[in-house]
């Protein structure tokens, strides 16, 4: 029986990197991975353009917010026949994030969701949004440093020199009021799985792959992608293992670069290399590898 994934991820979460190197890696042919092309549909001259750009170490470009360019990659399963589809949603990860603030998605992605069998979800290692002080905040939202918090419902009202209540905050002198894109990273994440099992979409227990993307900015912590997740995301962390009724998670992480294009010292390194893909990492259970099919296989190997 054929399998259908669908991917997952908010903005800048490593989705197009991943989508650009895992079309280089089954239409190439240049090394071994466990999952071949069957297929295709889509915008093949977006795919061939992000690929020539990961190939040639450039930024890969990501989709402007409301350019549809969804895309399916038919994969088949070179030792056990098994085939599978992976549906690549309208690519740029606005759409996710609308979807938990605005509360908004749209019907075919729900008709695709409703109909898959697992989930290919990205969220990046470049975390520092999630873990901002108190003095990166304020500086974030314009409070300066020293100004009185903003006052809430029950505190006592702020006066001014000239004994006139301020009842709110003066926008000049502390900033922006906070709006709902603000929310926490993990928060967002933590909402969009628990909208797969309410309505409108389909309500049963599912595979989910966590991908953790820009893996190399975590390498030097020595820590496994569930270690990471624990520590980095707790919170989805605590979702996923309190919720193994709905969901059924493995956790990978992946650089698909493989290098930091800023450095021209490793990228020159890597230019070395006999086969671009040899650039891809990903550490898994099973070990370390290039295969980048491996959460695919994943997926697809999910019993009926």
């Amino acid at each position: 029986m054929d399998a259908n994934f669908v991917v997952m991820g908010l903005p800048e979460s490593g989705k197009t990197t991943f989508l650009a190197a895992l079309w280089h890696l089954i239409e190439a042919g240049d090394t071994d991975c466990h999952l071949a092309l069957d297929g295709y549909k889509g915008n093949l001259t977006y795919l061939n353009k992000i690929a020539e750009a990961w190939r040639t170490f450039q930024n890969v470009p990501r989709t402007p917010y409301g350019e549809e360019v969804d895309v399916s990659i038919g994969l088949r399963n070179q030792i056990t026949g098994e085939r599978g589809t992976a549906f690549f949603p309208d690519v740029a990860g606005e759409v996710f994030d609308r979807q938990v603030i605005d509360r908004r998605c749209r019907s075919d992605f729900v008709d695709a969701v409703s109909a898959d069998d697992g989930v290919l979800f990205f969220i990046t290692a470049n975390t520092h949004e999630d873990f901002l002080s108190l003095a990166e905040l304020n500086a974030r939202l314009g409070i300066a440093a020293g100004v009185a918090p903003i006052n809430v419902g029950g505190a006592a009202p702020v006066t001014n020199n000239g004994g006139e209540e301020e009842l709110g905050a003066n926008p000049a002198v502390h900033g922006r009021d906070w709006r709902r894109e603000d929310i926490p990273r993990q928060v967002k994440i933590v909402q969009i799985l628990s909208d797969l099992q309410r309505s409108p979409f389909a309500q049963r227990r599912r595979r989910v792959a966590i991908i953790v993307s820009a893996w190399d900015l975590a390498r030097s912590m020595n820590m496994t992608p569930r270690a990471w997740l624990a520590s980095h995301m707790p919170l989805v962390d605590q979702y996923l293992r309190t919720n193994s009724i709905a969901f059924e998670h493995e956790i990978y992480g992946v650089s698909a670069q493989g290098v930091d294009l800023r450095n021209a010292a490793a990228v020159d390194e890597a230019a070395k290399l006999p086969q671009s893909s040899r650039r891809i990492q990903i550490v898994g259970s099973e070990g370390e590898g290039h295969d980048l099919t491996l959460p695919l296989v994943w997926l697809m190997s999910a019993k009926e």
